[in-house]
């Protein structure tokens, strides 16, 4: 009988102890390693603000302690640049620069209108101004643009918080994407810098959030801090800039303690509308919230203080004879194709405008505000007696109230393609500079400002 030889069955090898596992095994692997890392909570922490450890005194950052140094009491100049973003940015340092390119004659001497600048307030987008010139001056005009809307802060941002160390640090309570947008803010653009390093000079600078619980408004000054027995000095600028951007949802809330429970001294602060106080942990927002022009933050410093002559006195003025309000406001308007549509608006579109709807509306709420305000301080000074006025400020003192409004532009001036610029961290380079034009522009052709201008004896552009 004829023998079949069988071809022997093929014998897979033994695998190795040093195998190199399959792609699909190492994705898993790393997906379980991920997982099992992020599963175990972060303890990072967010920056907590120090408690006082006596009255600042002399040395606290109010605008009692930023002394002239050059700057004119009798022409006082409040700057407020409201939120949107690189868009409020741009225009905010266009105007800014216009104000150095100014020349003025008041007192008898040659100067710059920004010298003559008391306040700057900002607000959202129109913080980072802010705060750069008070970190850096007369440096802001070489390094505002190069370092800020050159700069994009929103890839930057959305880099770090999708990293696998920046996600990890998110899983704890207390650390968040506004933590991670301070971080940015003071390796790029302030350098660390604390409201400690600001030169005590005009003009100061406030920063504006608001609180979640209460839905005030919150200025990073030491008058507010005092209430919650704080150390302004020890914050970070960027903190506090990164307070007044964390846009709700996008960014979450910055964190301030108050320190007044185990204060070693009894601190007394100046009697602000703010409820801050009644707060264990105040948890703050995007400045625009509450006043995304900015304008409220003079207004409540004269009210609280007892009116125009009052605050002027507590302030330390003298010989005020004008006083000048020059609003930067970068409300836009985008628009939505849903908005032109028979179609139910997506929930994107109704959480957009849950946001920008009250903030448009009292902006413009604010802005006639301080105009209907300006007309009660001429009455309160026409009714004055001598000794209430007091070489404090003149009866006759004038005022101006100067916006310059993407919403409200010159006749002819077409604005549609700046105002369609999205409230975004990132800028395009022509943009920015079609803002900053706009801003020159705009302030040039302003009735108020022209007014101003020839009082001063100055000649416009």
């Amino acid at each position: 009988m004829a023998m079949v030889r069988t071809k022997p069955a093929l014998q897979k090898p033994a695998r190795s102890q040093h195998s190199v596992p399959s792609l699909g095994r190492w994705c898993t692997i790393l997906a379980l390693a991920a997982a099992a890392a992020l599963s175990a909570c972060s303890t990072e922490h967010y920056l907590v603000n120090r408690k006082l450890q006596g009255p600042k005194a002399e040395q606290a950052y109010a605008m009692r302690n930023h002394p002239a140094q050059g700057n004119s009491d009798s022409l006082f100049v409040v700057l407020a640049i409201s939120g949107g973003g690189y868009r409020a940015a741009a225009l905010g340092y266009g105007v800014l620069a216009a104000l150095r390119e100014t020349p003025i004659v008041w007192e008898g001497r040659k100067r710059s209108m920004l010298d003559e600048v008391d306040v700057i307030t900002g607000v959202s987008g129109g913080s980072l101004v802010a705060a750069h010139y008070l970190a850096f001056r007369e440096q802001t005009f070489q390094r505002f643009e190069p370092d800020v809307l050159g700069f994009d802060l929103q890839g930057a941002l959305l880099s770090r918080t999708i990293s696998p160390r920046g996600l990890w640090r998110q899983t704890s309570p207390r650390f968040g994407r506004s933590d991670l947008l301070q971080e940015v803010l003071d390796e790029r653009i302030f350098a660390g810098k604390t409201f400690g390093d600001v030169v005590r000079q005009r003009p100061m600078g406030v920063i504006n959030a608001t609180d979640l619980e209460f839905g005030g408004r919150f200025e990073f000054t030491q008058d507010q801090f005092d209430h919650l027995c704080s150390d302004l000095d020890s914050m970070p600028l960027a903190r506090a800039v990164a307070a007044s951007m964390a846009v709700p949802l996008v960014l979450s809330p910055v964190t301030v303690w108050n320190q007044r429970e185990a204060c070693p001294f009894s601190a007394t602060g100046l009697d602000l509308k703010s409820q801050v106080a009644r707060s264990r942990f105040i948890h703050l927002l995007d400045g625009g919230l509450a006043d995304n022009t900015g304008v409220q933050t003079p207004l409540e410093l004269i009210s609280v203080r007892g009116g125009i002559i009052r605050s002027a006195v507590a302030a330390g003025l003298k010989g005020i004879r004008k006083r000048v309000f020059i609003i930067v406001n970068a409300q836009g308007r985008t628009t939505f194709p849903e908005d032109a549509s028979p179609d139910t608006p997506t929930l994107l579109r109704q959480l957009l405008a849950v946001v920008d709807v009250p903030i448009d509306r009292y902006s413009a709420a604010s802005i006639d505000l301080l105009k209907r305000e300006v007309l009660g301080w001429r009455e309160d000074l026409r009714l004055a007696g001598d000794q209430q006025l007091d070489g404090v400020i003149a009866r006759d003192t004038d005022f101006y109230v100067i916006e310059v409004s993407l919403a409200a532009p010159p006749p002819g001036v077409d604005v549609s393609t700046l105002s369609a610029i999205p409230t975004a961290l990132r800028l395009d380079p022509a943009a920015s500079q079609a803002l900053q034009q706009y801003a020159r522009t705009a302030l040039s052709r302003n009735p108020e400002w022209l007014r101003l201008l020839g009082a001063l004896r100055a000649q416009p552009d």
